[in-house]
């Protein structure tokens, strides 16, 4: 037990300096390259801060662990939206660019309710779906890399335009950070499901909520340092992102290697809640194109919810 608590802190400690690391990184390579920090926090960061999902998923996948490697994404989901940018929207209020309600934000949700009709209408998500997933990852990646050119054109080519000194220490920032985030992640983790197990947690609460936590602490970590930075474009992009990769590659892999069952992992408050919190975004978004204070208690009241439907549901 003593073991699990250090694995907690010390990875704890470890996931908030490398967040402190990839957006500090993160900002300075965006404006050296006269990319918007949007596009960057829905690719460098979103896939930095992945990374532990990543990990945890496959292997779980590879052991046959299905209620690990679904849970893990399904909650991870829930609490990048409902967690993780509702607490970041409480500490600094965010400003939204209308691109990323027309664009980022109808694409998170179609992949969403593409994965929850996968889980509805058969029995597992084969490995057939998997590649689809992965295909729309590789679609995506395309899709922001261009996007990112045509950003790198529009900005560089204004009038007075000078690029930016480009230090090593930020690409070591950014390098660092990305492993860092991993390990400390990794240790949350083991730390977490250790404690949860001798509690008689069952599997699939520990995924959706220990796991899920703990791998998305890197998520938490960046947007929380983004967020007191000013820094609205990588929050956002970092959350949305993040959950794209989940769905895409993540979830992709996980079923292209070990076909994942969902009639006993997806129950319905699960998929409700998954679907909600990107649903309740564009209201959210679109009002004020911002996500305000009062925008994240409720978020936060969502992701409360969630909790007490998943300890509570038979």
């Amino acid at each position: 037990m003593w073991i699990d608590l250090l694995l907690l802190i010390g990875g704890g400690a470890a996931v908030w300096l490398g967040a402190e690391g990839i957006v500090r990184g993160a900002v300075k390579l965006a404006a050296y390259f006269g990319v918007s920090a949007m596009v960057v926090g829905l690719t460098v960061v979103a896939l930095g801060t992945s990374a532990p999902e990543l990990v945890v998923s496959s292997v779980a996948a590879v052991r046959g662990q299905n209620e690990i490697a679904l849970g893990n994404v399904l909650g991870s989901n829930i609490i990048n939206i409902a967690l993780v940018l509702g607490l970041s929207a409480v500490i600094a209020p965010m400003v939204v660019t209308r691109a990323t309600f027309r664009q980022d934000l109808p694409l998170v949700f179609g992949v969403t309710i593409l994965v929850v009709g996968m889980a509805i209408f058969g029995s597992d998500i084969s490995r057939v779906e998997g590649i689809a997933l992965l295909v729309i990852f590789a679609g995506y990646t395309a899709y922001t890399t261009i996007r990112a050119l045509g950003e790198n054109r529009r900005n560089t080519q204004v009038d007075g335009w000078e690029k930016p000194e480009l230090k090593p220490i930020h690409i070591i920032f950014l390098v660092g950070g990305i492993p860092l985030l991993a390990f400390g992640a990794e240790g949350m983790v083991r730390g977490a499901v250790g404690i949860a197990e001798a509690a008689g947690i069952s599997k699939q609460i520990i995924a959706m909520t220990m796991v899920a936590f703990g791998t998305s602490v890197p998520e938490l970590a960046a947007s929380i340092v983004a967020a007191r930075h000013g820094e609205d474009d990588l929050c956002v992009g970092n959350v949305l992102g993040s959950n794209l990769y989940n769905m895409t590659l993540i979830l992709g892999t996980a079923a292209t290697i070990n076909p994942i069952p969902t009639s006993v992992t997806f129950k319905s408050w699960d998929m409700i809640f998954f679907v909600l919190c990107v649903l309740v975004l564009f209201p959210i978004m679109r009002i004020r194109w911002r996500v305000g204070r009062i925008d994240g208690i409720i978020l936060l009241l969502i992701y409360m919810a969630s909790l007490f439907l998943l300890f509570t549901q038979p």
